[in-house]
């Protein structure tokens, strides 16, 4: 965890050495009703929880947060006495699912995964229904570093040819993303201006459709997270050519990193848990406790292994910090990218 704040940290730190806007303060979260928060302290009793617990997801499922989102369900099953029931709520680049997140009752009963830096980038570049106050961290779950990638039988077997044809070809190559002003796009949008090409982006509403569009030959490449494309790298059907990432990825020692080719660009999704602003401090420690037991058990940690995905926990607090580093990063990057 402190390795990816200090990345970003240190963009952030080299773009407003470069004369980018200065970081803003934060406002602080809306305070809740007295009579709400009652309500909701009444249910930390000894015997919370005492039904369900939905977790929002607002993509749709298959893509990489639904896929850890259930696994993450499937191990609670065996540990916690009552389940945790996925709930896909897409639309709008996240923005649905973030806003019905935020505006839950703040009773622990309602509980939700956040993107990052989408969660973020959305409310930077438009009105939303919701905003980065509207809810109280738990924990964060998994960093999923972002890779670019183009199909198997594709003319570019290196990020080299690949840059070198977008140069000579300006707005010719296609990449899909994940939303406008979404992870995927910011990453897309960061290499674009680093390798000094101009490329075409085609937004979806979702991973499962922007990586659909690549395997259907719609568009050239995309950006994306490695767990959404890991079986296919390996299968062959795509094939991954340069991460985002600051050393080579682990179980794919041959492929290289951006910055090996001269690019210091850091990249990927922090998939986050997080309640409705107004959840009472003891209701937000036991959620903590009961997902830490679950995600910390060898079983969990094998089936993410199986599935490519990279857990990497964060405290209440930490989260609340990367929200606001991730926050004060975009609004600098911001005026360089065409988002």
């Amino acid at each position: 965890m402190k390795k990816i704040i200090a990345m970003i940290l240190l963009v952030t730190l080299a773009i407003s050495a470069a004369g980018c806007a200065p970081k803003q303060e934060t406002a602080s979260a809306p305070a809740e009703s007295s009579s709400s928060t009652s309500e909701a302290a009444e249910a930390v009793g000894s015997d919370f929880p005492n039904k369900p617990i939905e977790v929002v997801v607002a993509y749709k499922a298959g893509g990489g947060t639904d896929r850890g989102a259930r696994v993450l369900a499937a191990e609670a099953e065996k540990h916690l006495e009552q389940p945790l029931v996925i709930i896909n709520k897409p639309g709008a680049d996240g923005e649905l699912g973030f806003t019905e997140l935020s505006k839950a009752k703040p009773d622990g009963y309602t509980i939700g995964f956040i993107n990052l830096p989408t969660f973020v980038s959305l409310t930077l570049n438009r009105e939303t229904g919701y905003d980065v106050n509207g809810v109280e961290p738990i924990l964060n779950y998994v960093y999923d570093p972002g890779v670019l990638v183009v199909r198997g039988d594709s003319e570019w077997s290196t990020v080299e040819e690949f840059i070198d044809f977008a140069k000579n070809n300006p707005e010719k190559v296609t990449i899909s993303n994940n939303g406008t002003g979404a992870s995927n796009h910011i990453g897309a949008a960061h290499l674009e201006y680093e390798a000094g090409i101009k490329v075409t982006h085609v937004p979806f509403g979702g991973s499962s459709d922007m990586l659909a569009a690549l395997r259907g030959s719609h568009v050239d490449a995309t950006v994306a997270k490695l767990s959404e494309v890991a079986q296919l790298h390996e299968s062959g059907e795509l094939r991954i050519i340069a991460s985002f990432t600051e050393d080579r990825l682990g179980n794919f020692e041959e492929v290289p990193t951006l910055e090996e080719k001269g690019y210091k660009i850091y990249f990927g999704s922090a998939r986050a848990i997080v309640a409705p602003a107004g959840t009472p401090k003891e209701i937000v420690q036991k959620l903590h406790d009961m997902l830490k037991t679950v995600i910390d058990t060898p079983e969990h940690m094998e089936a993410a292994a199986n599935v490519d995905l990279s857990i990497e926990y964060m405290s209440p607090e930490e989260l609340r910090d990367y929200i606001t580093k991730t926050e004060e990063y975009l609004k600098d990057v911001s005026t360089k990218l065409d988002l």
